[in-house]
């Protein structure tokens, strides 16, 4: 595991160098088309399946904290909404895309978690690729892989300008010195395969990741931001006031959905309970 783990680092570390979002489209496009190559097996896969009788249940609130968690970890993407917005040819028709991506990305991963759920019930696992057998098992595996491991370096890519701008002075960065810059990319891509080695449950990490770190991301801090830019004065009273809905519900759904996904880490490597399986596909899609 660790050997394919940091064996992944090298080519990685190339990737991240650069620094304009169009050179990374070409990456993008293979895992693009990876994913819709491996989820559409996996959907195939689902109805040739279906031979369980488990009771299948619309809706368990049990398992909604972990569900929500999952589901709010696809907003891990929203820092590179402005990057693409840049690099645009036409900046004004982007909102409108935008709108039309995430419809189309939220009924997706209805339809494929939903299919997964249908298929094998209980036993469903996270991730969806250790429920298939054969061939098409290992053909979903590599396809996914191959779109995770491309879709890396243009996650990263705000990431690095975040942090440089952090870390390293004017001085240190690109185009007066290249040395500094590249090695602090380099660690970054060491220090997020280190965290990756380390994690024992992938599903119980994208809870973690989602109720804290992504809430943070997708609800409070876009409110704070916007009250601090138009003011009080500027802005509408419902405008306002579902700001600050928004930023209590984050809140408080942050703090229980943290502490649930921290408790869950502690018990080791236990398999995701039953009440859960119904969001096991989800995870998968979330995080590519």
């Amino acid at each position: 595991r660790a050997a394919i783990i940091f064996g992944c680092v090298p080519v990685l570390s190339l990737l991240v160098q650069y620094r304009e979002m169009k050179k990374l489209s070409p990456f993008s496009l293979v895992a693009d088309v990876a994913n819709l190559m491996g989820l559409s097996c996996v959907i195939f896969q689902d109805f040739e399946y279906n031979t369980h009788s488990d009771n299948i249940k619309a809706v368990d609130i049990s398992g909604l904290v972990y569900v929500t968690s999952v589901c709010i970890y696809s907003l891990e993407g929203v820092g590179l909404i402005l990057p693409l917005e840049s690099s645009c040819a036409n900046r004004e028709g982007f909102p409108r895309l935008l709108k039309r991506v995430i419809i189309g990305i939220t009924l997706l991963m209805a339809f494929f978690g939903t299919c997964g759920y249908v298929a094998f019930g209980d036993g469903t696992l996270s991730p969806i690729s250790l429920n298939l057998r054969g061939e098409s098992a290992a053909f979903v595996q590599l396809a996914l892989c191959l779109a995770i491991y491309l879709t890396y370096p243009i996650m990263m890519f705000p990431v690095s300008d975040v942090l440089e701008n952090l870390f390293l002075g004017d001085d240190a960065k690109p185009p007066g010195k290249f040395c500094p810059s590249r090695t602090f990319r380099v660690c970054m891509v060491l220090c997020t395969a280190t965290i990756a080695y380390s994690i024992p449950n992938f599903g119980k990490f994208l809870e973690l990741v989602g109720a804290s770190i992504c809430t943070l991301l997708g609800f409070i801090l876009p409110c704070i931001f916007h009250i601090k830019v138009y003011r009080k004065e500027q802005m509408r009273v419902w405008e306002f006031c579902l700001d600050l809905v928004l930023i209590v519900l984050g809140v408080v759904f942050g703090v229980i959905g943290t502490v649930d996904a921290v408790l869950k880490l502690l018990e080791g490597e236990e398999q995701i309970s039953d009440d859960t399986s119904s969001a096991s596909e989800g995870v998968r899609l979330s995080y590519l």
